[in-house]
């Protein structure tokens, strides 16, 4: 039986009223939630742990060819220790100047630079005038051998000299045949029209005109031999003058190139110069610190490593390590030395393991492209908190393992993060075209 004092549309009212100021108590939490709770913010970034002076190489100044090899990739090796030793009995791949002295090979310099330029004297350097009795000897060496050579390059342009004035004479000479075989054109041309005159009146015989008329053909005949003769030497002439011109050329170029080996071998000749130790020391590679070798770049006896190649690499153990992260283009602009960052190592087991505290103590100014994945990022260093590091003893990190670095970026109160997208939408809706 129902209630005669109840009404339907008054409960209905009565519940929607509720559920109405429900929604508004609910949205007005939510609103004040936005604006006064503040979530931390974070740039996220991908990394791997390296060392703060970064892993060292291995080279030597001279380079030998490889006798034994005493070490491997993953040894640890100290300070001190022999890497690799070269075969003593050679010196390096030295080139073609490598029994020389420095003081000759500069003094060789000085004349492959006069001969490249063309010039009539050799400048030495100052360095070679007050230096030893050697450096004299190798001075009056050089500048004998250049005159030699300027002397060779002399008589040889005198030669063809002598060949062009050859060829002008004897094109003078025919030039003066042709116009004497001119004037006896001239001289027989009216002989040759009186005297077919008299033929065709049948008062001379046909061997008297055709006589006139060889002669006449000859001459011409002649004058074109001399004008053919006339090209020839001329053509002589230009080629003569060319190869005086290739004479000076090819000496130039064969100085310059000389001069370019014996740059090189000279550079490697002053290091060897100053370098210190007997020839057996050198041909020895040490390790110059404690530390793990890494990327063996020879494993062949017999192999040939070049002045300054490097033959391996060291990861030294006294080196700090850090984290060398990768920060996006889009992210560069919320990034700066002495941000906060927390670092996850994501080589151990992320359920045991713990975020270790870091600070950002470089942001490049100027970002780097990967050559593989063809992007590019901002490189970034993130110190790691070492007294955090050693509350975590299981961490036994190494360089080259994989991280992931969150770079704090400063609280934002909700609401920002909610309404953000929408900002943007209305900030590039008004700029379309």
């Amino acid at each position: 039986m129902s209630d005669p004092a109840y009404d339907p549309d008054a409960d209905v009212e009565r519940k929607l009223r509720s559920v109405t100021i429900a929604f508004a108590v609910l949205l007005a939490i939510f609103v004040l939630a936005g604006m006064l709770v503040p979530i931390g913010g974070a740039v996220i970034s991908s990394g791997q742990v390296g060392v703060e002076s970064h892993v060292k190489r291995i080279a030597h100044p001279n380079g030998g060819v490889i006798a034994e090899i005493l070490v491997r990739n993953g040894q640890h090796v100290r300070k001190g220790q022999i890497l690799m030793r070269f075969d003593d009995r050679v010196t390096g791949a030295d080139a073609q100047f490598s029994s020389l002295s420095v003081d000759q090979m500069l003094a060789q310099r000085a004349r492959l630079e006069a001969e490249r330029l063309g010039a009539s004297a050799i400048i030495f350097p100052a360095q070679l005038s007050r230096s030893s009795a050697v450096a004299a000897k190798a001075m009056a060496e050089e500048e004998k051998l250049f005159r030699i050579r300027l002397s060779e390059q002399a008589g040889l342009a005198a030669q063809l000299n002598a060949r062009i004035a050859q060829y002008s004479q004897q094109i003078v000479a025919q030039r003066s045949q042709i116009r004497s075989l001119e004037k006896q054109s001239v001289l027989i041309e009216p002989e040759r029209k009186g005297v077919r005159e008299l033929w065709d009146q049948d008062l001379v015989t046909i061997s008297r005109l055709n006589q006139l008329e060889r002669t006449a053909a000859d001459i011409e005949g002649n004058i074109g031999a001399m004008q053919a003769e006339i090209a020839q030497a001329q053509a002589r002439i230009t080629e003569a003058r060319q190869q005086i011109i290739q004479l000076g050329e090819t000496r130039r170029s064969e100085a310059g190139t000389q001069l370019a080996q014996l740059n090189a071998t000279l550079n490697q000749q002053q290091v060897r110069s100053v370098s210190a130790g007997d020839a057996q020391d050198r041909s020895l590679v040490r390790a110059p610190y404690d530390g793990v070798v890494d990327k063996l770049a020879f494993n062949t006896i017999g192999g040939v490593v070049r002045p300054a190649e490097v033959i391996m690499e060291i990861v030294p153990d006294s080196d700090t390590l850090l984290v060398e992260a990768a920060v996006a283009p889009m992210d560069i602009d919320r990034v700066r030395d002495g941000q906060t960052a927390r670092i996850r190592f994501t080589a151990f087991s992320n359920t045991a393991t713990p975020e270790i505290i870091g600070k950002v103590v470089f942001v490049a100014a100027d970002s780097t492209i990967d050559p593989e994945a063809r992007t590019s990022y901002y490189p970034a260093r993130i110190a790691i908190d070492q007294a955090d590091l050693k509350r975590n003893p299981e961490l036994a990190l190494k360089p080259g393992m994989p991280a992931e670095v969150f770079i704090e970026t400063g609280d934002r109160m909700m609401i920002s993060y909610i309404t953000k997208p929408l900002r943007d939408q209305f900030a590039r809706a008004f700029r379309d075209d």
